[in-house]
Order: C-alpha cells, then sequence, then structure tokens
C-alpha cells in the first residue's frame, strides 16, 4: 500500500508563520510536520510514499531528501495548478496509483494520533468504497466552523454511511479529518467531478455518496488537528499529545 500527502498549497492564512517555505515544514513542538506525518506512515509499516507538490516545490523535495535510502521511498509529483482546489492535486497522483491497490490519502497539515492509521488500516472496505476518518467530538474541534462537516448514519458498531459533505451543513453529525483509505476506482469519480467543475476533494466524496459507496468510521477519543490558521499553532494540550503519539 501506497500513502499519498498532498503538500501543495502555500497556506496563505500562516504566511506569517512559515516564511515562504510550504506550510509542511513547519517546526511545531520542536518537530516538522511533514516528518510526524511520515514517521506515522513508516511505523504502520508503509514504505512508498508519493507526495504531491506545488507552491515552492523544490524546497519540499530537497528537505525530504533525506529519507531517501532510509526504507523509505519518496516520490514526487509536481501540481502546476496547485492555486486551484484540492481535487486537482489528488488526481495528480493517478499515475502513481495500481488499478488494484488501496491507497492512503493524508493532507500535509493535518496532524493526528498514529492510532487513526491503525483504525483505518484494520478498517474493510469492498471494491470501489472509499473510508474517512470521522470525528464526532464536533463540541471539542478548534476551528470548527471552517470544518469540513458530514451527514451520516451508523449502520455498524464505529462505521458510518456518509450521506454529504458540505461546509455549511445544517444537519450534521461529524467533521471530516482529512484521512481517507481509497482505490484506484476514487480517481473515476474525481475525473467526474472536475469535468462538471467541481473540482474539490469534497466534490468527488459527494459523487461516492450518492452512489452509496462512502464510509467513514468514528476515531472516538483519538485526536486530530488541522493546522491552517495562527490560533491552530496555540492548541498547546493537542500538538503535545498527537506528537507524542506514534
Amino acid at each position: 500500500m501506497k500513502a499519498v500527502i498532498i503538500a501543495a498549497g502555500c497556506g496563505s492564512r500562516l504566511k506569517e508563520y512559515h516564511q515562504g517555505i510550504p506550510k509542511t515544514l513547519l517546526n511545531v513542538h520542536g518537530k516538522r510536520i511533514i516528518d510526524d506525518i511520515i514517521g506515522k506512515i513508516n511505523s504502520h509499516g508503509i514504505s512508498d510514499i508519493v507526495v504531491i507538490t506545488g507552491y515552492k516545490n523544490n524546497l519540499l523535495e530537497d528537505y525530504l531528501a533525506k529519507y531517501q535510502g532510509k526504507s523509505i521511498n519518496i516520490e514526487f509529483i509536481h501540481n502546476p495548478r496547485w492555486e486551484e482546489a484540492n481535487g486537482i492535486s489528488v488526481l495528480s497522483a493517478k499515475q502513481t496509483i495500481s488499478e488494484n491497490e488501496h491507497f492512503l490519502l493524508l493532507m500535509s497539515d493535518h496532524i493526528f494520533s498514529g492510532e487513526i492509521l491503525s483504525q483505518i488500516l484494520s478498517t474493510e472496505i469492498t471494491n470501489d468504497e472509499a473510508l474517512l476518518a470521522i470525528d464526532l467530538k464536533i463540541d471539542k474541534i478548534p476551528d470548527f466552523d471552517d470544518g469540513m462537516k458530514l451527514q451520516a448514519k451508523k449502520i455498524e458498531n464505529s462505521v458510518y454511511k456518509i450521506n454529504k459533505f458540505g461546509k455549511n451543513l445544517h444537519d450534521f453529525i461529524a467533521i471530516d479529518t482529512g484521512i481517507f483509505k481509497l482505490q484506484f476506482s476514487f480517481f473515476e469519480y474525481l475525473e467526474k467531478a472536475i469535468a462538471s467543475s467541481k473540482d474539490s476533494l469534497s466534490d468527488a466524496c459527494n459523487l461516492l455518496c450518492e452512489a452509496g459507496m462512502m464510509k467513514g468510521f468514528d476515531i472516538g477519543n483519538k485526536l486530530w488537528l488541522d493546522i491552517d490558521t495562527p490560533e491552530m499553532l496555540n492548541q498547546d494540550t493537542i500538538l503535545e499529545h498527537i506528537f507524542e503519539i506514534s
């Protein structure tokens, strides 16, 4: 299994902190965000990683060169359209995934407990299904207003059928963590969405919802954080907890 990390954006809301480097290279609690993500991926037995670059891609590629030859194989795909919606970056990974392969999709500015990866890897999906780690602790999520909200219905244990994605939903029960397990068939939905001028990852996910193929699992008390604003860099309790768990 491969892991795909979307690291194309410039992090405009954090520009005073990242000082012209890709946001994922920010040093948080003594560790760069990208190092924490790669370390957790590799600790779960995944050594093939695809990084989709965009903004100042040379800086990120130069930094990650340190991993080559250390039981980690990193492949870089540059998205020259990185200023557009994130679905364009996700589609860039298609050339690196085989037709019978599952893969993880992660955001380069989302940090998380390694236990979430354990849970998503052990949760089965059938052909054409997609799986997303979802957080039902909606009253405890920082930057809640900007979160991708989900309508979903429980189908078994901690597994849910997701019915709709949207930042402005009023009837929702969970938030999207940005941690996915997908199959090659996901690119068909993504291409269909983009062909309709709906270029975001959530647009493709909504097509999966319509087909009844989008599942989520509740992460329970496990923690994650989207480091997208200066306020998120001040969530010390969450940051310290996440960086201590591998």
